[in-house]
Formats: C-alpha cells, sequence, structure tokens
C-alpha cells in the first residue's frame, strides 16, 4: 500500500497508540482501499524523547503488530503511520496542526497533570514563540498556528483512560490559551471539538521473548491482546477515518462505557498491581493464579457493578471477559508498568466508586478499600513509590498523628528507647485517605474508611510475600 497523506496528527508515539489507534486506522484504510475511500495517514509526535520516532523512521514506519488470543497469534503490518516525528520539531508540528482535519493524543493520565509552574512555564513559551514542553502548549501552540493559516475546524481526540478525557483536555487547553491570548482561546473554542473516547486493548512492555523468533531483532515489532475495543463520541467537523470499518463505535452519550471500562478493567488492573507485588508476582496472569488476588479483584468488581448503570447479567459478562484477557499467559503484562502512576490512577479508578457508593447509602466496599489499602501496604513494603507510610512493624503512633490530628487506635504504643519510629497502620490509612481521598479526610465517613483502612493495610502486611 503506498503511504496515505498525512490528515491526523498525533500526540504520544508510545506502544499503546501503536496497537490500537493507528491499528484501527489501518484497518479503516484497506476498508477505504476496497471502495476507493479516503486514505488517512498520521503524522505522530514523540513528547519526550526522540527515540521511538527514529525507530520507526529508519523503518519507513511500517511496523509488525503481533496480537495474541489465548490459543491464537498473527502479525499485522501496520502502514497508517506516514510520518514519526521528534516531538521538538516545531515547524513540522506547526505545518501537520494547522492543516489536518483530527488531531489525536495519547500521553497517559500523568500528562494531564502539570501544575502551576508548567502551565508558567508554558505561557513564557507560547509569549516567546517557543514550542512548549507539555502537551496542552504544545495543542495551544499548534491551533495557533492553524488559527493564523486558516485552518478551519478541527477535531482534537483523547485516548487515555480518563473519565470525560475529552473535556479535561479541553479543560487544559482553553485554560492556557486563555492566559495567553483570549482571542486564541475563543477561536479554540469556536474551531475545535473535543471527543472523549473509551480505549481498551492490553498492549505490555516491549518484551522479544513475546515476539515471534523472526520479528525479535526489530526494535518497531510489538505485542498486544487481540481483543480490542474503542468508544468515542463528539463531533467531527472536517471528516475523519471509517474507524468503525474497524470495530469502532460512536455513541452520543460515553459516560457509561468509560465508568465500566476504568472501574472494571483499569481499577483491576491497579489492585493487582499493588497486590500482586506485595505478594511477589510480576505479572497480571500470574496474580490472577492467587486465590488472595483473585477474590480481592472479584470482591473490587462486585463493588463496581453495584453503581455502574448495566444490567447485571451484562456486567458479569464482562466480568468474564475481563478474567479470560487477565488470565491469558501469553501477554506477559509486568506488574511493575501498571503500577506507575498508582496515585494518579486509584484517584480515577477507585476512588469515584468509594464516593458513589457512599453518596448511595452503601458501605465504601471492601473490594475497593482493599485497593487503597494494597498501594499503602506495597509503599510501606518499599515495593512501590510513594508517599512517607512508615514502615510495617509494631503498630506505633508516628508525628502523622499530630499533622493529621488523628487519635492513634488502641495497640499503637510509644517507641522504646532507641527504637525507630514506625507509622501505626492507622497512621498510614490516614495518610492513604489523605492522599487519594482528601474529600473523605475529616469527614464522618473517611473515618470508617480510615479504620477500616487500618484493619485491611494489617491483614494484607501479614500475608505479604
Amino acid at each position: 500500500m503506498s503511504i496515505a497523506p498525512v490528515r491526523i496528527a498525533h500526540v504520544g508515539l508510545g506502544a499503546f497508540f501503536r496497537s490500537h489507534q493507528a491499528w484501527y486506522t489501518e484497518l479503516a484504510n484497506r476498508a477505504a482501499a476496497v471502495d476507493e475511500g479516503e486514505q488517512w495517514g498520521i503524522a505522530a509526535f514523540t513528547v519526550r524523547t526522540p527515540r521511538a520516532a527514529e525507530a520507526l523512521a529508519a523503518h519507513d514506519c511500517r511496523y509488525p503488530l503481533v496480537l495474541l488470543g489465548r490459543d491464537s497469534e498473527r502479525v499485522e503490518w501496520i502502514e497508517s503511520i506516514a510520518e514519526a516525528r521528534d516531538g521538538a520539531d516545531a515547524t513540522r508540528w506547526r505545518e501537520v496542526a494547522a492543516s489536518v482535519p483530527v488531531i489525536t493524543v495519547t500521553i497517559t493520565e500523568a500528562g494531564y497533570h502539570s501544575g502551576e509552574r508548567d502551565a508558567a512555564d508554558d505561557r513564557a513559551a507560547l509569549h516567546a514563540g517557543v514550542l512548549p514542553a507539555t502537551v496542552p502548549g504544545r495543542l495551544v501552540d499548534g491551533l495557533r498556528a492553524r488559527r493564523d493559516a486558516g485552518g478551519g475546524p478541527v477535531a482534537i481526540v483523547s485516548c487515555d483512560n480518563l473519565r470525560d478525557n475529552g473535556g479535561v483536555l479541553a479543560q487544559a487547553v482553553l485554560g492556557l490559551a486563555r492566559g495567553v491570548d483570549p482571542a486564541l482561546a475563543s477561536w479554540i473554542e469556536g474551531n475545535a471539538s473535543f471527543v472523549s473516547t473509551a480505549v481498551d486493548r492490553i498492549t505490555p512492555a516491549r518484551d522479544p521473548a513475546m515476539l515471534p523468533a523472526a520479528l525479535r531483532d526489530d526494535p518497531t515489532a510489538l505485542v498486544a491482546e487481540e481483543y480490542g475495543s474503542w468508544v468515542l463520541a463528539g463531533r467531527f467537523p472536517a471528516g475523519r477515518p471509517a474507524w468503525e470499518a474497524a470495530g469502532a463505535e460512536f455513541v452520543d452519550d460515553i459516560v457509561p462505557y468509560e465508568l465500566r471500562k476504568l472501574w472494571l478493567l483499569n481499577a483491576g488492573h491497579t489492585l493487582l498491581a499493588s497486590l500482586g507485588l506485595l505478594r511477589g508476582h510480576e505479572t497480571v496472569a500470574e496474580a490472577m493464579g492467587d486465590p488472595v488476588c483473585r477474590a480481592a479483584l472479584d470482591a473490587l468488581w462486585t463493588d463496581a457493578a453495584d453503581v455502574l448503570p448495566f444490567p447485571p447479567d451484562e456486567i458479569a459478562q464482562v466480568r468474564a471477559a475481563i478474567a479470560v484477557r487477565f488470565e491469558n499467559p501469553r501477554i506477559r503484562h509486568e506488574l511493575r508498568q501498571i503500577a506507575r502512576d498508582s496515585e494518579i490512577k486509584l484517584r480515577e479508578r477507585v476512588v469515584p466508586v468509594i464516593a458513589e457508593r457512599l453518596r448511595l447509602g452503601l458501605a465504601a466496599g471492601d473490594g475497593e478499600l482493599t485497593a487503597l489499602a494494597a498501594w499503602g501496604a506495597a509503599v510501606r513494603a518499599g515495593v512501590l513509590e510513594g508517599p512517607d507510610l512508615g514502615r510495617p512493624g509494631p503498630d506505633q503512633p508516628s508525628t502523622a498523628s499530630e499533622v493529621l490530628g488523628d487519635t492513634p487506635m488502641e495497640g499503637c504504643r510509644p517507641p522504646r528507647v532507641g527504637e525507630s519510629l514506625r507509622f501505626c497502620a492507622h497512621d498510614a490509612a490516614a495518610v492513604v485517605v489523605q492522599t487519594l481521598a482528601p474529600d473523605l479526610a475529616g469527614s464522618p465517613e473517611g473515618a470508617g474508611v480510615t479504620a477500616s483502612l487500618a484493619q485491611l493495610i494489617r491483614t494484607l502486611e501479614g500475608t505479604a510475600s
């Protein structure tokens, strides 16, 4: 197939984008070729380093995607990426952003949490005409180039595991634009559509052992599970690929699909990452073979099912399908990969379920609380990075009680002479609540959650590997 003309700009040239959005575009192009329809090439830009772009460019942006089912394997050659570019290439970024009908973004949850210092740096860069470092800043830069070139309407599509990801991206872009040029912000509001999506395909970090022997030396080859899903909601004012030809769904209301994905699959992954690492496992499939991990996962799913807007039989089918995917031994999905940015992920995937259950008068849910407690116990054990939660050991109070204004639970004792301070489990639980669910801290509900978390942390530390 000849190289398709660039009609999509993508920011975030990672493995998930190449296994998901680029794959959907590849299949849409194949279907369009049969009917002499439009071809859509992607100009993909890196965010942090140019390495991924350099590797792809050296192979003419054509790469093998190995799709693994439990008992199946097939290789798809992807050619939908027309250009792979260093994200620091401001000239090419502005040219592409000014002309394409669609801009897609895959930067993970952490890419949306930049803070005031980054925003100030972005504003300074935009005033100076320099390409900003953050993705929202780069989007404002590209949209300004589009306005100045008379580029017209554009759809901007977020493909990250966030609730209302299109709205979150719109807020970040418009907030930054208003601080730089109110007229530009008004232009963006009138010409840019921010599309929300729910994306799904397990894509582990590159591991040559999972690849067919013939592809193990190909630096562009990657593996993903056979299953894939993409649900989109929003306007495409200048057109789009026929992604539905590859199975994508276009809906009016994305919220139920977002919640189902975040609260079942993503929350399940985050729970297994903390609890599995705490118990000495390395992959999702290994953790699924551990009765303690599996029971915690089932409890988490039951808690979420109580507040998800789907019939029980449909939720049961989704749970069974996810379990099969998690158990796939051919997908070596490293728990440490999943555990990155766990604080952000828990706030997005677990805390909202607890809040919704409490709002409806239900208990917080043992499964959801276990996800928080497993993270806390893993941090205390040094398995994961996180705030200072002390070290597991004899329960005794620390300065955390004074800082948080909590009274240590019965069983917390003062340190003996010469003994190093450790947080008691209650203190650690209080820090977990303050870190992950600050809206609960200090409330009557929060006190109950903290007490339950303390008991769960003690229990998990007692069963850790």
